[in-house]
């Protein structure tokens, strides 16, 4: 992937962050318990993708031990989506695209 398509995704990839993280301030049915989780969520993507980028950079074959489980991330994402996809439209549509640009940046 060219250098200026991964800048333009990991800019983007921000913006959706920073998008979910106003969507969370702003609801009041969502439990603390899922914002705080959300939001540490939020910092795990920032983290994988810190990491993702360090590794193309220094062709680096394992994330150091520190790395997110980019998985168990994805999972509970996909699982957050579908939970919230009746009760909060707009929270499961800000996931999805951050799912979706994850697997543009092949994380």
């Amino acid at each position: 992937m060219p250098s200026s398509k991964k800048t333009d995704e990991r800019n983007e990839l921000k913006i959706r962050l920073e998008e979910l993280h106003d969507q969370l301030v702003k609801s009041s049915h969502v439990s603390a318990a899922d914002k705080d989780m959300l939001g540490k969520m939020v910092v795990g993507v920032l983290q994988l993708e810190k990491v993702q980028g360090e590794e193309a950079q220094q062709d680096i074959a394992e994330a150091p031990p520190e790395a997110i489980d980019d998985q168990g991330l994805r999972d509970t994402l996909e699982q957050k989506s579908l939970e919230y996809e009746a009760q909060h439209p707009k929270l499961a549509f800000a996931l999805r695209q951050i799912l979706d640009i994850l697997t543009r940046m092949g994380i």
